[in-house]
């Protein structure tokens, strides 16, 4: 979408944009109706356009502009605050959240939730080759909790591999927060995730309590 080519998603729950300038310019269009050069075209699903060109009026040009003074757009702006965040520090750990990590990798959570990637080569040196510690492997998989929504290459029930780091701080869970606790979301692990969710349940009640401390350090 930004340069032309062709490349592998990385972001979006569907991994449907490659960079995080065109998941800026999509959020811009998409959820707050910004049009900019990245997604130029109104957006109204199942409305005429004879009936939203009565809604909203066509305007000349997009309303994403480039400031006067810094060159940059919105969308710039939303990609730069995005790149600069930093990583959600560990909680504190223990001997039981050793353990429960332990368990985590043996049961096969890591396999699509991995630990850590490196990032690529950056002429930053913040970004430079650095391990990010974010339990995902940012692909696409079918776990049984598909939206039904088809987007991009990515199938209806597809989801790519949420990132567990600040897993503490959230809540609800699920890509669609329908599950209240870690537990039921592990539990309703289906598809690829079938026998991980398997082993999950027939581990013993201190194994799964573990378990699930690791994960509230995240």
């Amino acid at each position: 979408m930004v340069t032309g080519r062709a490349r592998v998603g990385r972001f979006g729950w569907k991994s449907q944009h490659a960079t995080l300038l065109a998941f800026s310019g999509d959020a811009y269009r998409n959820e707050m109706g910004i049009t900019n050069d990245l997604f130029p075209d109104e957006v109204a699903l199942g409305i005429e356009p004879v009936l939203l060109a009565l809604c909203s009026p066509p305007r000349k040009g997009l309303e994403d502009v480039r400031d006067r003074r810094t060159g940059l757009r919105g969308i710039d702006n939303f990609e730069n605050f995005m790149r600069l965040l930093a990583p959600v520090p560990r909680g504190p750990g223990n001997d039981l959240t050793h353990e429960g990590e332990r368990i985590f990798r043996s049961i096969g959570c890591a396999t699509c939730h991995v630990p850590a990637l490196q990032t690529g080569r950056s002429v930053n040196p913040v970004f430079d080759r650095k391990a990010v510690d974010l339990y995902s492997d940012l692909l696409l998989h079918d776990v049984g909790s598909g939206d039904g929504i088809e987007q991009a290459s990515a199938g209806m029930n597809e989801i790519r591999t949420p990132a567990l780091w600040g897993l503490r701080l959230r809540r609800p869970f699920l890509h669609d927060g329908s599950a209240a606790t870690v537990d039921e979301a592990i539990r309703r692990h289906r598809g690829e995730a079938t026998a991980v969710t398997e082993r999950y349940s027939s581990s013993s009640e201190e194994q799964r309590n573990a378990l699930l401390a690791f994960l509230r350090s995240l």
